[in-house]
């Protein structure tokens, strides 16, 4: 057929420009629905973001209330004696955490000493403990190790006579009592089902549904809770690690499913596709009566002197702009960091002009919102930092790597407070990347470093390099840490990733992600082997460099000391 000819026909050119505007109007909805798709997906994920950082800190809050708890009563029968017990358990669990059924406190013949309830109800007195095989394996692992330890999940016998719909899985918490010798120890009993609810919701978190998840010795995961009770888990969702008692939990986190932005994807598709049928039938129908008016003009008029009218159909769109990640990360900082430094500023201003003038507990409250203000903002500053990192200008440029990471460690320098770590740094050849991002890499490993040290030890940092294969650089830093397990290196670098041994370490676990981030689009590796003799070595590859940097500011051997 001839494509000219069948165009050009009269009749079929309207029926060719009906379908050419069907089409561009079925192809516009498709692109508007794809597109507030995507862009409900975008902000989809850093919405499932925040709330998941905010339900780390309410869990790290509840954890951290219930370490310090145990501590508390753990220093108390190590010091008291037994008759004096009794009266200082009861004030240290007058706040309980959230959760806690009970505390016993037995002797090395688990002979009970003290037995308070903690949820309200008056348990029959107990002057022995009689432990089920699974708490007693814990008091036994306890006992053995000097640390504490955490029971498997069960139901407590106080539940037991309740319907099976009403029965919450529980686990019981273990830390030994010593003196120099072994006294005997602390059990706490938890209701897991209380404690995921009662955190959230004193967190006022929303719009998530989240579940608590124990594995166990023979490696099967059991779901112990979850919030709301019942909720379905529908769609991808987040995974977040909190541990306590040297045992880790899961704890999944799913959007809430939301149908009003599917609803408006399916309202544009279907709106375009109507509005393209009444398009194109209004210009079918007007190049019909073009056609039949040029007819008539050719019938009546002398020959040679045929007229045409030319018509035009011009369909303008703009373009539709939707909020990208870094969008939704600022507009979060901006409308929760100012509300947050106004709840710090406040507390401390609470606690300067009227902490002489209140009793102990009300000034531990204060601290206790001061501390969770402090890490709330620390978790919103991370996630803007991890949104920003995807999306920041990238400027590389030859970069003399060794004047820079002297300029950070002189900066971290500066930032620390009594015992300083020891921070030796090499060499370092000239790269090609953005002087500002990889900074940021180098401060963050830097920091990591000379935090995740073990109590009472001084941090040492070594900065290096070596040749990672032709036209690529490895810049290693490395310490002498807690070091991270064989089976978190891989997922460490995840967001809100923490590995069990970084417990009792503040942080949202976003820092490793930013730098996985910035390293990508450097179009770089990022990763971490254990460090012989202890600690890790976190590296990283960067393009080399052949350019000569430009100097940077000279830094004086006082600078680094």
């Amino acid at each position: 057929m001839h494509i000219t000819r069948w165009f050009g026909s009269p009749g079929r050119r309207g029926f060719a420009l009906a379908g050419a505007v069907l089409t561009l109007g079925v192809g516009t909805g498709a692109a508007a629905a794809i597109g507030l798709a995507d862009a409900h997906r975008d902000a989809a994920a850093a919405t499932l973001e925040l709330r998941t950082a905010t339900v780390r800190g309410a869990l790290d809050t509840t954890f951290q209330h219930y370490a310090d708890t145990v501590e508390a009563i753990v220093t108390a029968a190590a010091t008291l004696p037994p008759a004096g017990l009794a009266p200082t358990v009861t004030r240290l669990v007058a706040d309980p955490p959230a959760g806690a059924q009970q505390i016993v406190l037995i002797d090395a013949e688990r002979a009970v000493l003290v037995q308070r309830s903690l949820d309200g109800t008056t348990p029959a007195p107990r002057t022995h403990l009689d432990p089920e095989p699974a708490l007693a394996a814990a008091l036994d692992r306890s006992r053995d190790t000097g640390r504490p330890a955490a029971g498997p999940a069960h139901v407590l016998p106080a539940d037991r006579d309740l319907p099976p719909a009403h029965r919450q899985q529980a686990f019981d918490l273990v830390a030994p009592v010593h003196d120099g010798t072994f006294r005997g120890w602390v059990v706490v009993s938890v209701r897991a089902g209380d404690l995921l609810a009662e955190s959230l919701r004193a967190a006022g978190v929303t719009g998530v549904t989240a579940s608590l998840t124990s594995t166990g010795a023979e490696g099967t995961a059991r779901e112990l809770a979850r919030w709301p009770s019942g909720a379905p888990l529908d769609g991808t969702g987040a995974t977040i690690d909190v541990a306590l008692a040297g045992h880790t939990w899961q704890v999944l986190v799913h959007p809430v499913q939301e149908t009003a932005v599917d609803a408006a994807a399916t309202t544009a598709m279907l709106g375009a596709v109507t509005l393209s049928f009444l398009l194109a039938g209004t210009v079918l129908a007007a190049e019909t009566r073009r056609h039949k008016v040029a007819g008539r003009v050719r019938r009546y008029s002398p020959a040679g002197q045929d007229r045409t009218q030319a018509t035009a159909l011009t369909d303008a769109a703009a373009p539709t702009n939707f909020a990208t990640l870094t969008d939704f990360a600022a507009v979060a900082g901006e409308h929760l960091l100012s509300p947050l430094h106004a709840i710090a500023g406040y507390s401390e201003l609470l606690r300067e002009e009227t902490g002489p003038h209140l009793d102990e507990a009300s000034r531990g409250f204060l601290d206790r919102i001061g501390g969770n203000t402090r890490r709330l903002l620390g978790t919103v500053d991370e996630l803007v930092a991890y949104a920003s990192a995807k999306d920041a200008a990238l400027k590389p440029e030859p970069v003399d790597t060794t004047t820079l990471a002297l300029g950070v460690v002189a900066a971290r320098l500066d930032a620390i407070e009594g015992r300083r770590p020891g921070i030796d740094v090499g060499d370092l050849p000239p790269v090609l990347a953005d002087a500002e991002l990889l900074g940021e890499v180098l401060g963050r490993l830097v920091d990591n470093a000379a935090r995740f040290v073990r109590r009472g030890a001084t941090a040492g940092i070594t900065i290096g390099a070596r040749e990672h294969t032709p036209g690529w650089w490895r810049i290693e830093v490395a310490d002498r840490g807690i070091g991270v397990p064989d089976d978190h290196r891989a997922r460490i670098f995840a967001p809100f990733h923490r590995a069990p041994s970084a417990h009792g370490y503040p942080g949202p676990g976003l820092g490793l992600a930013v730098c996985r981030t910035i390293v990508a689009r450097h179009g770089g590796e990022i990763g971490v082997d254990p460090n012989p003799g202890g600690g890790s070595i976190f590296w990283f590859t960067v393009p080399a460099t052949t350019a000569t940097p430009a100097p940077g500011p000279e830094l004086l051997a006082a600078d680094l000391t």
